[in-house]
């Protein structure tokens, strides 16, 4: 099988030949998953007030935390860069489980993070990196909108929740960078 950035590099080189190569590049690397997109808050603020050193100690304290409760949940975590972490799930009630767990843990330790999670399709390059909607609209639900604390989670995660879920959402409408979506605060 040929590498993700090696068919990209094709795709570049022979656009003529772009519905072949993108099919192959769905065929492999395509998934249909729930992404979870996780930020830490007051970056800013606490790197002022106490140095980029602890910062840096905040983050590590964070991934040891929350990369266990991701495959606690049976989550895959696809990667951590800066105060972020990127996972992905097959289960949206273990995706939301996680969610929960997380924050809750990170509460306990006096850290605030944000959440986003959303459902579809996506490219996906096991523990390095993944592309799609569903990335991008996890991130900003988890980075752009969601409060320190908070969890939201877009209409298509909801809609793959199990009846038995007992989740308590609230709606809300979301505008942002063009986008017009519903998203679903998890209490």
């Amino acid at each position: 099988m040929k590498t993700f950035f090696s068919l990209i590099d094709q795709l570049n080189l022979n656009p003529s030949e772009k519905t072949t190569i993108e099919a192959e590049i769905w065929q492999h690397y395509g998934h249909y998953k729930i992404v979870l997109a996780l930020d830490m808050s007051g970056f800013s603020l606490t790197v002022r007030r106490d140095g980029i050193i602890a910062y840096l100690a905040k983050i590590r304290k964070m991934q040891q935390l929350a990369i266990p409760l991701v495959i606690n949940h049976q989550g895959e975590v696809v990667k951590c860069v800066a105060d972020n972490l990127m996972a992905i799930f097959d289960d949206a009630n273990c995706a939301v489980n996680a969610a929960i767990a997380i924050n809750l843990a990170s509460q306990d330790i006096g850290q605030s993070v944000s959440i986003g999670l959303d459902y579809g399709r996506i490219l996906l390059i096991h523990h390095q990196d993944c592309y799609g909607d569903a990335v991008n609209k996890a991130y900003k639900l988890g980075e752009d909108i969601a409060r320190a604390n908070e969890i939201l989670i877009t209409e298509q995660l909801k809609a793959q929740l199990p009846p038995t879920a007992t989740h308590r959402l609230i709606a809300e409408h979301i505008s942002v960078s063009g986008l017009e979506f519903t998203a679903y605060k998890v209490n």
